[in-house]
């Protein structure tokens, strides 16, 4: 049977018009996707946004008490107003973007290696099980070892540049994506399989249509999270050594007690995370958008 695989054929399996409405059976509801619009009314909840600004502007206000009542000695904590001034004063800072951009790429580059590194091998222990017997001692015992441990010695094998940085961020991608991968391949409704080898499915419209959105649903928020914890093992890398980078810039910055610069590349840090996060939950809405949008046209029929 030479059926064209894909979302337009799923999506209108199911119209109004091929249905028989034998007796017993009748047509509950229709449904229609939301426009953008009514999506863009939805997601907006201006309670959880006037919350968020509440937890921040309390957050400041307890910092602001801890540095002016000498809570903590001045001399190791910075108050808000010189972080924020150290922004003011170095935002057209060039080495300041330049150790920006170098943390950012090893990052990405471990985020990315280590994402499809996980998400192969997640599918190839899930669909060979005496693979998985065999290989699973190995992915506990360096699942096991800290990565606190890995990175001098990683910088000790391959040196100061960026190579060690995104090797460790690999080395902690891999496991946050690999372990749900190979969860979720292995939930994979076998029904499914059996209507794709019914209607004539190859092998490679196996892993299109049936793996690789079955896993993708459930994986993606461990991709997700992985890109924050990238950004986060490749500035803790750099904490051991490197040449450029934004954690070699706390580093030093604490060192020499410039506590206005310490604070301000770790809040910088904090809010790349947060970007990092909010563009992948984008991107993760633009790749399934599939998921939220349903069948055009379909109906519910009892």
């Amino acid at each position: 049977m030479n059926q064209k695989f894909g979302r337009n054929y799923v999506t209108n399996l199911f119209n109004e018009s091929d249905i028989p409405m034998s007796p017993g059976r009748k047509l509950i509801a229709e449904y229609q996707p939301p426009s953008r619009r009514e999506k863009a009314i939805e997601s907006f909840d201006i309670t959880s946004q006037i919350g968020r600004i509440a937890v921040i502007v309390a957050i400041c206000v307890v910092w602001w008490v801890i540095y002016d009542k000498a809570i903590i000695n001045q001399s190791f904590i910075a108050s808000p107003g010189q972080t924020w001034n150290w922004f003011v004063n170095n935002w057209d800072n060039g080495e300041v973007w330049r150790d920006l951009k170098v943390t950012l790429r090893e990052a990405f580059l471990g985020w990315l290696i280590g994402s499809l590194l996980g998400l192969g091998v997640g599918l190839l222990t899930a669909r060979y099980k005496k693979l998985w017997k065999i290989t699973s001692p190995i992915f506990v015992f360096f699942n096991a070892v800290p990565r606190t441990a890995l990175a001098p010695i990683f910088i000790l094998w391959f040196g100061l540049a960026e190579t060690s940085k995104v090797l460790i961020a690999v080395t902690i991608v891999f496991f946050i994506v690999m372990i749900p991968t190979r969860a979720a391949a292995e939930m994979i409704d076998p029904d499914l399989d059996m209507v794709m080898t019914t209607m004539g499915g190859r092998d490679r419209d196996r892993f299109r249509f049936v793996i690789l959105p079955s896993v993708l649903t459930s994986v993606f928020g461990a991709i997700r999270l992985a890109s924050v914890w990238a950004l986060l093992g490749a500035s803790y890398a750099e904490l051991f050594g490197a040449k450029y980078g934004l954690g070699l810039r706390y580093m030093s910055a604490t060192n020499a007690l410039n506590m206005p610069e310490s604070f301000a590349v770790t809040a910088l840090i904090a809010f790349l995370a947060l970007f990092i996060n909010a563009f992948v939950g984008l991107l993760e809405k633009r790749l399934m958008k599939w998921q939220s949008s349903g069948a055009q046209g379909s109906v519910l029929v009892i």
